[in-house]
């Protein structure tokens, strides 16, 4: 799915809304003694993060920031602290200043980096977790101080401001280009390559995300493999329009009659007397992989469409989905992200980017990263049972929802014999970056508050088993 990048301008927000969107581990502000000096920070070319700029006294609030960021950054204050959030388009210097109420100024210089440091953390792959990754990298990199810190990123699915699919990234600094992989498969390919930058000291890909579960073609769990690390919880239904042919609810049977082509007309599974128009995500994606597993298909039939290819997961804006006859597999968790926590795109309907590459307006209250793409699509039950409980913001993944469509959404990692749950660790780790001390169970994203909230925020249950590796 296209990455969808919000924008704020000059957004003030209260303390409370900025706790619920993972924004309260920012810089600390200087005593005003202190704001002649100018504060040096990075940022890479092209990722999805945020950067904090250093603030206000205590007793202050941020007032403004000068000059306003490029149109693909905001600007987020939460009294006395300010972060500018997006995405940054040329390399280069930009000197920022942040204004005080008291009349003072703090001096912060911002340069863009070609490229994420050799020695960051730096995933690609699944479009279902790509947003709370962005939202990890903000949260994890206003933990790191110093220059020489790893530092966490991910490069979305799919280009964040033009939707372009497979362009050419260069993961770090070092490494060759790529051309962007496009889903959990596309990820894990691409992290099993082992590529390495050009002094040798760090392997290109850190991680994978992934929407899926080990597959009998993945590298091993074993040295010179891959482990998979556990994130969270989602969960797969189907969904159609609001204006349908189809029922409510479908069985598994059913489903496997449609994705095999066996049952071509709603009438056969309790619909009106209508055409089924099938469709499913590009052949990269995990959740069509966990899909099709779920119903008991290796391959989809001849009559189910991935509209060549240009069918990203998880979107409901896509021309050939503005159908009552359509059914399409969607995740549980970024469908509530979507409608629940994100922004409404400026054209609602096809989330098309304007001129700067903007899709939606960023608002208090909502996510940071991502907007809401699910169109007039609508999550339907199987056998019986409604994928989500609760409503509004409130609405949750239903744990009484079919148990062979509930899922673990992944990190996966290369696979190290040094340590005892084979995730990447302080002491000469493969790939030469500590996952550990971020993936593992007493890492960042399984035991940090800012991060737990993260994984909530959009859309995804947080689990005890996160850290866990197979």
């Amino acid at each position: 799915m296209r990455t969808v990048r919000p924008l704020i301008v000059g957004v003030a927000a209260s303390a409370a809304t900025l706790a619920v969107l993972g924004l309260t581990a920012t810089a600390q502000a200087l005593p005003a003694s202190l704001t002649a000096v100018t504060h040096t920070y990075s940022v890479p070319l092209g990722v999805e993060t945020a950067v904090n700029l250093t603030g206000c006294a205590a007793g202050t609030t941020v007032t403004s920031v000068t000059p306003a960021p490029p149109v693909t950054a905001h600007v987020v204050i939460n009294g006395t602290k300010v972060k500018l959030a997006g995405d940054w388009l040329a390399t280069g210097a930009t000197t920022f200043t942040v204004h005080c109420s008291n009349a003072t100024t703090t001096t912060n210089k911002l340069t863009v980096l070609a490229a994420p440091a050799e020695n960051a953390a730096v995933g690609v792959g699944s479009d279902t977790i790509q947003n709370v990754l962005d939202q990890f990298s903000a949260d994890y990199n206003a933990t790191r101080t110093g220059s020489t810190a790893t530092r966490l990123y991910s490069w979305d699915a799919t280009n964040p401001n033009t939707g372009a699919i497979g362009d050419s990234i260069a993961e770090k600094s070092g490494c060759s280009p790529i051309a962007r992989p496009d889903g959990s498969s596309a990820g894990i390919t691409q992290l099993a390559t082992f590529q390495k930058t050009g002094d040798g000291k760090f392997f290109c890909s850190s991680f994978a995300r992934s929407s899926r579960a080990r597959g009998s073609s993945d590298p091993a769990f074993a040295p010179g493999g891959i482990a998979f690390v556990d994130l969270g919880g989602d969960a797969v239904t189907w969904s159609a329009q609001a204006t349908t042919n189809a029922p409510a609810t479908l069985t598994t049977a059913q489903l496997a009659a449609i994705y095999n082509c066996t049952d071509t007309n709603w009438s056969q599974v309790g619909g009106k007397n209508a055409p089924i128009h099938a469709f499913i995500p590009q052949s990269g994606s995990g959740t069509r992989s966990f899909f099709l597993g779920a119903i008991g298909i290796a391959t989809p039939g001849s009559c189910v469409s991935d509209d060549s290819g240009l069918l990203e997961e998880n979107e409901g804006v896509n021309p050939v989905l503005k159908d009552p006859n359509a059914i399409f597999p969607y995740s549980t968790g970024k469908y509530i992200a979507e409608k629940f926590h994100s922004n409404l795109c400026i054209t609602t309907s096809t989330c098309a980017p304007n001129a700067n590459g903007i899709v939606c307006k960023h608002t208090p209250g909502k996510n940071l990263f991502g907007c809401d793409t699910h169109g007039t699509m609508v999550l339907k039950q199987i056998n019986g049972v409604a994928p989500t409980t609760g409503t509004g913001t409130g609405t949750v993944i239903n744990s009484s929802f079919p148990a062979t469509f509930q899922r673990t959404v992944f990190e996966v990692v290369p696979y190290d014999p040094a340590t005892s749950d084979h995730i990447p660790g302080a002491t000469s780790p493969v790939g030469g970056v500590n996952l550990e001390a971020i993936f593992g169970s007493s890492g960042f994203v399984c035991t940090n508050s800012t991060a737990k909230a993260d994984l909530k925020n959009y859309g995804f249950l947080v689990t005890p088993l996160c850290g866990v590796t197979g």
